[in-house]
């Protein structure tokens, strides 16, 4: 009688959809970081503990939106269509709302993606609707100069009136997916009770402050620079790496485009950030070991 014969292997995943080292910057981080989300789905998938973590503030809301729409309704379409206006309505407040519940996942995320164990850092309910305040005035007003300069381009050269309006779109999009990206790195941080915690203050100052840095538009520069004061770290990731940021930012912004998706997909953005930053650290701390080794000087 033959042994029975060995199951196959499992497939291995695809280098990019497995933690590892942040790639050279290039094509090859933007398309690391496009594949983030995936990454973190998948982690979330494999691991019980994480999906149990995730599920919870997706089935919370769902199950609000779901009484809201029993209650105010009779006729089933009726309430599928209340249920969904629901979810549009309050769409953004899962990530207030969630907030602690998202800090402990991505606190229980690094250990399955490889990382040094930290710990959750928990702001209060008052700070995050303070943060989503300030994000929301940053994301109105922080292209205001550019729009009036647009304005006025157009009154001097009406032929080119078309070609500013596409210009003007272009530069939204832009804004509105740099915001995308620092508020999705800044649900994925983490405390290392060992470090020293680095002030806001230490970070040089944003590059849409830099730009405004202008005569008649200082006072404006410095409402940006104290609105942006809790995302300083995350957009200094976004300037050091831009590459990796657009393609974080693309894959991020295709997961919550549709609401409900939105709410089912952020946590595997969360455990993405997760990822991102602490790869990031470590690559600036074995650059920084390599300066040190190389600056330090021979022993006779």
């Amino acid at each position: 009688m033959t042994a029975p014969s060995p199951a196959p292997p499992a497939p291995a995943p695809p280098p990019w959809l497995s933690p590892g080292p942040l790639p050279p910057r290039g094509l090859a981080q933007l398309a690391w970081g496009l594949a983030q989300p995936l990454l973190g789905l998948r982690v979330i998938v494999g691991d019980p503990a994480l999906l149990r973590a995730a599920a919870w503030p997706v089935l919370l809301f769902a199950g609000f939106c779901v009484l809201v729409a029993m209650g105010a309704e009779d006729d089933a379409s009726a309430r599928l269509e209340v249920f969904l206006d629901t979810l549009v309505t309050l769409a953004p407040a899962p990530v207030i709302l969630f907030g602690k519940s998202y800090r402990r996942l991505a606190a229980a995320a690094r250990v399955p993606l490889g990382l040094s164990p930290r710990t959750a850092d928990m702001p209060g309910l008052r700070s995050a609707i303070g943060d989503a305040i300030r994000q929301a005035i940053l994301l109105g007003i922080g292209l205001v100069p550019v729009w009036l300069a647009f304005e006025l381009a157009q009154e001097l050269w009406p032929a080119g009136a078309d070609a500013f309006v596409w210009v003007a779109w272009a530069l939204g999009g832009f804004w509105a997916l740099h915001w995308i990206v620092v508020e999705a790195l800044d649900n994925g941080h983490t405390v290392d009770p060992a470090a020293p915690a680095k002030q806001p203050d230490q970070y040089a100052d944003p590059w849409f402050v830099q730009i405004y840095q202008l005569p008649l538009l200082r006072r404006f520069s410095g409402l940006l620079r104290r609105l942006s004061r809790p995302w300083r770290r995350e957009l200094q990731l976004v300037a050091r790496h831009p590459e990796l940021a657009l393609g974080f930012g693309l894959g991020v912004a295709a997961i919550i485009a549709v609401p409900f998706a939105a709410l089912v997909f952020r946590p595997a953005a969360v455990v993405a950030a997760v990822h991102v930053l602490g790869r990031v650290d470590e690559a600036a701390g074995a650059a920084a070991v390599s300066a040190t080794v190389v600056t330090a000087p021979a022993t006779p």
